[in-house]
């Protein structure tokens, strides 16, 4: 299963139509918040709500469970970073994934992965935007992040 996932892109539309055809044969696309776009605009991707975003159709939240295990996406303006290890514990997910602060993030804590795709349009670690792709079954898992320029 290939699993596209993106983070505040703040209004890129035409950002995310490109991730999406050049990664045309990826089951699932996330979106983890700050589209700042119309829903009717977002119909690839299923998202959860931002900070930025005034959306009334999208979760602050979401759980997608798979035969892998639990997917667990949030925008991440919510999280509790002082306990950061118990709050991740306590969606009982394999794969947790957040957005908000546009910086790229992987760790494994206990057994659940973390990522943050970092932010497409407006990154904070480099001058390029980035996108994450995990490739995941039953056995194995790969993630890789993406590039793409920004008119920063």
């Amino acid at each position: 299963m290939k699993i596209i996932v993106v983070s505040d892109s703040h209004g890129r539309y035409q950002e995310l139509q490109d991730i999406a055809l050049k990664n045309y044969d990826a089951t699932l696309f996330l979106h983890l918040g700050d589209y700042e776009l119309p829903d009717y605009l977002l119909h690839s991707y299923t998202c959860v709500r931002g900070n930025c975003d005034f959306s009334i159709d999208a979760p602050l939240k979401r759980d997608l469970d798979y035969p892998f295990g639990r997917i667990h996406m949030e925008h991440g303006n919510y999280i509790d970073y002082h306990n950061f290890s118990k709050y991740i514990a306590n969606t009982h997910s394999f794969i947790f994934l957040f957005g908000h602060t546009h910086e790229k993030f992987f760790k494994k804590i206990n057994d659940t992965y973390v990522f943050n795709p970092g932010s497409i349009s407006r990154p904070r670690d480099s001058d390029k935007g980035s996108y994450l792709i995990i490739d995941i079954n039953e056995k194995t898992l790969e993630v890789t992040h993406r590039f793409v320029d920004v008119d920063l």
